[in-house]
């Protein structure tokens, strides 16, 4: 990837599922982790988190650069907030997406 395209937005999207009974907790430990994640690696500019009609939750992450999000990426490995957050999480894929136009 060539500099100029490190600095372009990009969008995380993960989607999973977890049980209804964890749905509380679902938010809060991403509330934890998006914080930790902002306080560790500069660049995260939102963390959402939603759910559809079927059941199936959405976490929506927008940084300022790919660099960002791969360094974030990395750390998140090592991270227990990500560990603890992931624990009641099933069923997980995600995209990035590089953001080209926003109106």
């Amino acid at each position: 990837m060539s500099a100029e395209n490190t600095k372009k937005p990009v969008i995380a999207i993960t989607r999973f599922k977890a049980k209804p009974e964890d749905s509380e907790e679902v938010q809060d430990r991403h509330a934890t982790l998006a914080s930790t994640v902002r306080s560790a690696v500069p660049g995260l500019e939102e963390a959402r988190l939603g759910r559809t009609e079927d059941g199936t939750w959405v976490g929506v992450w927008r940084w300022d650069s790919q660099e960002s999000l791969r360094k974030a990426q990395e750390l998140a490995h090592s991270l227990p907030e990500a560990e603890k957050a992931f624990a009641l999480a099933s069923d997980v894929t995600g995209d990035t997406l590089e953001l080209l136009q926003e109106s």
